[in-house]
């Protein structure tokens, strides 16, 4: 399976197209050239598919496709059929969140040739970030910030050189989020100088409850990179603070970033 073309792990962008991820998966390991010819018939049937993977090469336990409906209900005849097909265990399929746009949200194991190269199991993650608190205390945020500020402005760079409006860059980066497993961002102010977001189901932070002191540092770090790309600022210009965190005992987790530049 190698990356869309967008060079984003699991996202998929075509641009005015009703866009769909579909995922099927099979009883037993098939192989390709027997099985595609049951899939390029059933697509006759409404879909174009535009993209379509699989977890090895010749042969696939699943297969992952984004489609465009070309007449109306063509999604669903496509996803009833796959589901008639010799082998299959299940279908499952899923529309794009914005015009365009979408993420496959299923969370594939570890595939080679991708980016998509770790899984943690949630207690090994809490572990980890328990153990390393214990250990370095308060020293532990900054590297935790620092790295993921990076990678939040790699993505953010990646994601506007689609040439994604602002909202649909918001909600992109929202989506990679959570498709990563550390929660679900929603942007409720963003101007030239504050950026204040909402985030649910914070694995990070989740696993902290109880510690004193924790703040935030990965899902902090990730906002404020993916907000100084967006205003064109490095790490110095932008103060990230969390107001609100479930560590804490708050319902959700609220981040504000501020800007510094002059």
């Amino acid at each position: 399976m190698s990356e869309p073309s967008t060079g984003v792990s699991g996202l998929v962008l075509y641009p005015g197209r009703e866009v769909h991820v579909v995922l099927v998966l099979l009883e037993k390991e098939a192989q390709l050239a027997k099985f595609l010819p049951g899939v390029a018939g059933c697509s006759e049937l409404g879909v174009e598919v535009l993209d379509l993977w699989t977890t090895r090469g010749g042969f696939a336990l699943a297969l992952l496709a984004s489609v465009a409906p070309t007449r109306e209900g063509g999604v669903e005849a496509f996803v009833d059929c796959l589901g008639k097909l010799d082998g299959v265990r299940a279908v499952d399929s899923t529309r794009g969140f914005a015009g365009g746009l979408a993420v496959e949200s299923w969370g594939f194991p570890v595939l080679p040739g991708t980016s998509r190269t770790l899984v943690l199991e949630a207690g090994l993650f809490s572990s980890m970030l328990r153990e390393s608190w214990k250990l370095l205390g308060k020293a532990f945020q900054l590297p935790l910030y620092n790295s993921t500020f990076s990678y939040g402005r790699d993505l953010a760079r990646r994601l506007r050189g689609l040439g994604l409006d602002e909202k649909s860059f918001l909600y992109a980066a929202s989506e990679v989020i959570r498709h990563l497993g550390l929660g679900r961002v929603f942007w409720e102010t963003v101007t030239d100088t504050r950026v204040a977001v909402t985030v649910y189901d914070s694995l990070e932070c989740s696993a902290m409850v109880g510690v004193p002191g924790y703040e935030s540092s990965i899902l902090r770090g990730l906002v404020a990179g993916v907000v100084a790309e967006l205003w064109g600022a490095d790490r110095s210009q932008v103060d990230a603070r969390e107001t609100s965190c479930v560590a804490r005992g708050d319902r959700a987790c609220r981040i504000e970033v501020l800007s510094r530049q002059k």
